[in-house]
């Protein structure tokens, strides 16, 4: 029987993973979905490691690199990543798999295997390039995502989005043309994942893309409002911290 330990932040990426594994691998047991770095470090630290972890990259509290600098981990590991696959040379090189997101039930299946004909060792030096590799790259940003519409697969890219919105604990993708689709994705996980230069999270409820913004006015006590292309029901007030970072934000790029 093959385990395996799922390092992942998002619910409903560790609930589709569990079920393509379930597919994949019919006898596979996942010991563990872990959140965190911290979870992850204690984790490992207390219990034998699995047959192969699957690890994503970026999670609540910081970058699942740091893991390793903790814990020494010879198991096989399977990279779950938002990169663009040219960003990923280092993995190939190294002889590591990663998954891109959305998660691929072929890819899936054909890095487990991967996995298995392993050993499901891999070693430390091998993690060691890996990391010090990807660390001194410059930060790699989103460049489009893969939305399920219907009964098929869209492809937006980066440039097309005017804003992302939480609305009733789902996430949408508001495209410069008024199209909207679901996404499961926070907004927390998505602020990491967006070039900084381009996207302002303007609340808790909306990250915003600077060529979204339109109107600007200033009220009396400091705050600001800003009017959004494609507009929305009503402007959005920002609190007199998040008016100071706009301000520095759109003079700054």
């Amino acid at each position: 029987m093959t385990t395996a330990l799922i390092i992942e932040d998002e619910l409903p990426n560790i609930q589709r993973l569990k079920k393509l594994l379930g597919i994949a691998d019919p006898g596979i047991e996942v010991l563990a979905s872990l959140q965190t770095v911290k979870d992850s470090i204690e984790w490992l630290s207390a219990n034998p490691h699995p047959d192969v972890i699957f690890m994503d990259i970026r999670l609540t509290d910081g970058i699942s690199f740091e893991i390793f600098n903790a814990v020494k981990i010879t198991t096989a590991v399977i990279f779950i990543t938002a990169y663009d696959e040219y960003a990923l040379k280092a993995f190939e090189v190294n002889g590591i798999d990663y998954l891109l997101k959305p998660l691929d039930a072929d890819k899936l299946d054909k890095a487990l295997k991967k996995a298995k004909l392993m050993g499901g060792k891999t070693s430390d030096d091998s993690l060691l390039r890996l990391i010090k590799s990807m660390q001194v790259q410059q930060p790699i940003y989103r460049s489009r995502f893969l939305v399920n519409y219907r009964d098929r697969y869209i492809i937006i890219p980066i440039e097309d989005i005017a804003y992302f919105s939480s609305e009733h604990k789902t996430t949408f993708i508001i495209m410069h043309n008024a199209q909207r689709y679901a996404i499961d994705q926070t907004l927390e996980s998505l602020a990491q994942e967006l070039d900084p230069s381009k996207f302002f999270r303007a609340s808790r409820q909306i990250i915003v893309c600077v060529k979204a913004v339109g109107k600007i006015t200033q009220s009396f006590n400091g705050q600001i409002k800003i009017e959004l292309n494609p507009s929305t029901d009503e402007g959005i007030l920002l609190s007199r911290e998040k008016s100071g970072q706009l301000k520095k934000w759109l003079g700054e790029f």
